[in-house]
């Protein structure tokens, strides 16, 4: 599997990554509800296919699964990502420490604050940003960064120098990308004390208001937008992975398009997709290797 830098962190990362927190129609993770040496196995299977970015979040309840899983690797061998929904330093430092603590780890390789929609929510969530910088100048994350769930808030990765990487939403098809029109729920859940409230909500009641991926389609202006901010970020020397590749599942059934669309755009380094089995890394691998890309990098 083909390497490259994650921006100018200094870090090769696989240009596929594997995702930890597939979501279903019923509000849970998919790969939480594994058991946890069905998925450790899954991602050593992964590792061996050249695989080495590994992407998981405070809430997807997988870290169990994910210690197994590095039981039997070399930690430095896994570039680990983990994000935090987090809005204060007080919440950060408590639930990044429950991170190492849950994993058994003394470092993670990226620290992301988790679903940014927009610009303000970014701005009062400094506070948890802050935290991760100081985590960084300790040796305990290797970069920071946000995983954006909104055009103000990819835009934000160009004004603020600290930020090392981004996890954006990228696809051919526009679906579920980032946008300055947010929708209800989005409004909602960019409100710290109102997203708290919603997390108490049972699953069930989450899955019906949360919007779903096929309603969610961004005009081509849009999306182009969104590419050609993610080219600046990219211009800037800043690390860019490519998230929800395939729409949260709406473009499973042309994988093969959305893969090889992701796979050759110059400003993306990597991309994580939720592979479920050892038939969808075989597929997503195969079209991967088979494709030289546009970005140089160091072959394994």
């Amino acid at each position: 599997m083909r390497r490259v830098k994650l921006g100018k962190t200094g870090i090769e990362v696989s240009r596929l990554g594997i995702g930890t927190g597939t979501g279903l129609p019923s509000g849970h993770c998919a790969q939480a509800l594994m058991d946890k040496n069905e998925l450790a196995e899954l991602l050593l299977y992964s590792f061996d296919c050249g695989i080495n970015l590994w992407d998981t979040a405070f809430q997807y309840n997988t870290y169990p699964h994910i210690k197994e899983a590095l039981k039997q690797v070399s930690r430095k061998d896994v570039v680990l990502a983990t994000k935090l929904t987090t809005a204060n330093e007080k919440e950060t430092i408590r639930d990044f420490n429950i991170t190492l603590k849950d994993l058994n780890i003394d470092y993670v390789d990226v620290c992301l604050l988790h679903g940014v929609r927009s610009k303000i929510e970014f701005q009062k969530r400094l506070g948890a940003f802050n935290a991760m910088v100081e985590l960084k100048e300790e040796g305990k994350t290797r970069t920071v960064g946000l995983s954006s769930h909104g055009l103000s808030a990819l835009k934000c990765v160009l004004e603020i120098p600290e930020i090392d990487v981004v996890w954006a939403r990228i696809n051919y098809a526009g679906l579920n990308m980032d946008t300055d029109s947010l929708g209800i729920y989005d409004q909602l859940a960019s409100i710290y004390w109102l997203k708290k409230c919603v997390k108490l909500l049972p699953k069930r009641v989450l899955s019906l208001i949360r919007p779903k991926a096929d309603s969610q389609l961004i005009p081509d202006d849009e999306r182009k937008e969104v590419e050609n901010t993610l080219q600046n970020i990219h211009s800037q020397s800043k690390g860019i992975v490519g998230m929800k590749v395939l729409a949260e599942g709406v473009l499973r059934n042309d994988a093969k398009k959305a893969v090889k669309h992701v796979n050759t755009l110059p400003f993306v380094d990597s991309f994580i997709i939720g592979m479920l089995n050892k038939k969808e890394i075989d597929e997503n691998c195969k079209i991967v290797n088979t494709m030289s890309g546009k970005l140089e990098g160091v072959e394994k």
